[in-house]
């Protein structure tokens, strides 16, 4: 199959001082099809760049930096096509990435699928086929390696992701009260499987990305708390099953202990901005509740989570 000139998909490539990396990215994106830059209130001169390299790209300009989510929900609101490409700015893709991933969609149930998601700077690892695991009353990502054929998975991941857009809308597109980065893709997906709405790992397709490119230029405590804040909100927000809610409270106040002792400041500070915004988190899972089908045994069993 070759995908032909087409509005129904649409390219969405969200970008904070990308400079260095995004002309790549948009060089190796098919020319037939419609691309449109979110730029997160970049300093650098990304741009003038796009603008003067690329002027068939489409550039949406935001007059303030609000993350990932932000930029990519503006881009959404921004374009039309039935199929939502999303793609960082330092991801590579080829010619014919979207020929085995366009197909799948015949399938109503569909929400998203994942490429597979090569790491050059790790040796070619696939980040592509997520997963997750539950362990001491906390919930982890993870990713299988050398999955051989079209498989459930818990998410795309929001570097390189195909959706479907009415679904996408329908779920409100990606939540906001993750900015400025981490977990809010894991949030998105989770929250169609709930929906009884599929993702899938597509192996016949693949895109480089060249990891964390600009995330890594940000201080990594920060990071790391941004990571503990919202991994926390992720199962407040998420997870309703009353045995994993129970194992999560007896376990949080052990976890918390381990990691002040290890002096581990990133997650103390993360559970604490998490703390603060638990009643919202509370009030997004009872809104989610409405539409549940799946429960989150039966989601886990599905993407091959161990919880028992």
């Amino acid at each position: 199959m070759t995908v032909s000139p087409s509005p129904d998909i649409s390219v969405i490539v969200p970008n904070y001082n990308g400079q260095g990396i995004i002309a790549e990215c948009l060089s190796s994106i098919p020319a037939e099809l419609e691309v449109t830059v979110v730029d997160d209130a970049s300093s650098d001169d990304s741009v003038a760049q796009i603008s003067s390299a690329f002027p068939q790209v489409r550039l949406v300009c935001r007059e303030s930096n609000s993350g990932f989510s932000a930029a990519v929900n503006d881009g959404i609101r921004q374009t039309g096509g039935d199929f939502v490409v999303l793609l960082n700015n330092d991801v590579r893709v080829s010619p014919e990435f979207l020929e085995s991933i366009v197909p799948l969609f015949a399938d109503e149930s569909l929400f998203a699928v994942s490429p597979r998601i090569l790491l050059p700077n790790r040796g070619d690892a696939d980040e592509g086929a997520k997963t997750g695991f539950w362990r001491h009353g906390m919930f982890y990502v993870d990713q299988r390696q050398g999955v051989p054929e079209v498989s459930p998975i818990l998410y795309a991941t929001g570097c390189a992701a195909v959706y479907r857009r009415s679904m996408l809308e329908e779920l409100g597109g990606f939540d906001e009260a993750y900015s400025p980065f981490y977990w809010e893709d894991a949030d998105l997906g989770y929250r169609a499987w709930k929906r009884g709405w599929k993702t899938v790992y597509q192996p016949a397709s693949a895109v480089v990305h060249r990891h964390a490119a600009s995330v890594s230029r940000l201080d990594p405590a920060f990071t790391s708390r941004i990571k503990a804040r919202n991994g926390l909100f992720f199962v407040w927000r998420n997870i309703e099953d009353k045995r994993l809610l129970a194992a999560h409270r007896r376990w949080l106040v052990p976890v918390l202990v381990r990691r002040i002792v290890a002096g581990d400041r990133a997650f103390v500070a993360g559970l604490r901005d998490a703390w603060r915004r638990r009643g919202e988190a509370a009030e997004a899972r009872m809104r989610d509740s409405a539409h549940r089908r799946l429960s989150d045994s039966e989601i886990f069993d599905t993407v091959g989570i161990r919880h028992k």
